[in-house]
């Protein structure tokens, strides 16, 4: 079932970066400190909250794009051992 884990796993990466994405909007528009992982900070330095996102989000697609491929793979295989 590496489609179902890689949905999940790819599906729970783009809500979080969507969470971010939200999280860092409100933080922009507040006087409040915002702690983040440095990578995070990097991110944001470089292209601001919509990269942090997106970073998520594609790796989150890619995730999810991985667990589809394997699943096929996995199902191409099946199919040619019941031919035998």
């Amino acid at each position: 079932m590496p489609l179902i884990w890689g949905a999940l796993m790819g599906i729970g990466l783009i809500v979080f970066g969507i969470y971010l994405y939200f999280d860092l909007a409100a933080w922009e528009n507040s006087n409040e400190e915002m702690r983040l992982n440095s990578l995070l900070w990097f991110l944001y330095d470089i292209g601001g909250k919509l990269t942090v996102a997106g970073i998520f989000a594609l790796i989150g697609a890619i995730v999810f794009g991985g667990g589809f491929k394997k699943t096929q793979e996995l199902r191409k295989l099946k199919n040619g051992s019941h031919k035998s």
